[in-house]
């Protein structure tokens, strides 16, 4: 496991191979660069080989594939996010049938029985007739085999089988207490527009070793994907026009800028509190997955060092 990983080390097990960069050094070789991950963490990796450049740079390959990896754990000055290491790669082969992958599908420290409960209670809770019935109509059961397992994104939060709903359970609750505190909130578009902020991404990310992303994922956006899933469920449930484009705003604006990826920016009390809501999970969630524990570890989504002191 990478976690367990040490300087000096041998290593040969299959792994996720992410390729970042490849060129020529200043010897006149070639290098690629890039991270290995299992379901304990990441580390980068370097290779000089090359046919394992050659492999990696082909046209024919995603930028995340799973191999058998052979090298060495070396130190490294470009390492700050695994104590200083990384793998020099020295061999990498495709995988057999019979290999066991099961390290490398990350699953998140939550009990998903207990979310599943969550969800349904939570759509219980909106008391507005229309709104209740959109949120049953999309959290049907087909959908839901889907939504049970989906990561809430590749790398950077909830990335783990499962991810999506720890993630759009907790937003939602935290969204409701938000709203109940402020006060002179519709709490039922807060909670509608919590639970559904992210449902695109079941068709954007796979659920896949790797977790890549979609054809349809990279073509149009979670976020689009999530307002065309909503139209979809409301064409035929009379909801005014006004409360439905409420509910899309929301969901358009839960990233909170343009510059962060929303086509609109908040601009009703719902949609603030949703978009903090969301904001506040993900950041949270960077310390319930940080790779150590008492240390300073550095974190690619927030570009800073955190302390995890517990």
């Amino acid at each position: 496991m990478i976690s367990e990983m040490k300087a000096g080390q041998t290593v040969c097990q299959p792994l996720i191979v992410r390729t970042l960069r490849s060129g020529n050094s200043s010897n006149g070789g070639v290098f690629v660069r890039g991270t290995v991950e299992d379901n304990s963490g990441s580390m980068p990796f370097i290779s000089f080989e090359q046919r394992i450049v050659d492999k990696l740079r082909s046209p024919d390959r995603t930028k995340s594939s799973v191999y058998l990896v052979t090298g060495k754990v070396d130190l490294s000055k470009y390492a700050r996010d695994s104590l200083g290491m990384q793998i020099v790669i020295e061999k990498l082969e495709d995988l057999r049938s019979d290999d066991d992958i099961s390290m490398l599908i990350p699953r998140g420290n939550f009990n998903l029985e207990q979310y599943k409960e969550k969800l349904s209670s939570l759509i219980g809770k909106v008391k507005l007739p229309t709104l209740r019935s959109l949120l049953q109509r999309i959290f049907n059961p087909v959908f839901c085999e889907r939504f049970y397992r989906a990561p809430a994104g590749m790398k950077m939060h909830h990335a783990y089988l499962g991810g999506l709903l720890h993630h759009t359970v907790d937003v939602a609750e935290l969204a409701l207490s938000m709203a109940q505190t402020i006060g002179h909130v519709d709490t039922d578009l807060v909670l509608a527009g919590a639970l559904l902020h992210d449902i695109g991404k079941v068709k954007e990310i796979s659920s896949n070793i790797g977790f890549p992303y979609t054809t349809e994922g990279k073509l149009l956006g979670h976020i689009s994907l999530s307002v065309m899933i909503v139209r979809e469920a409301a064409a035929d449930l009379k909801m005014p026009d006004s409360s439905l484009q409420q509910l899309e705003h929301i969901i358009l604006s839960h990233h909170g800028d343009r510059e962060k990826g929303s086509p609109m920016e908040c601009v009703t009390r719902e949609a603030f509190i949703v978009h903090y809501a969301d904001e506040v999970n993900a950041i949270m969630n960077q310390f319930d997955t940080a790779d150590g524990k008492g240390q300073w570890c550095s974190n690619f989504m927030l570009h800073r060092d955190l302390f995890i002191n517990s």
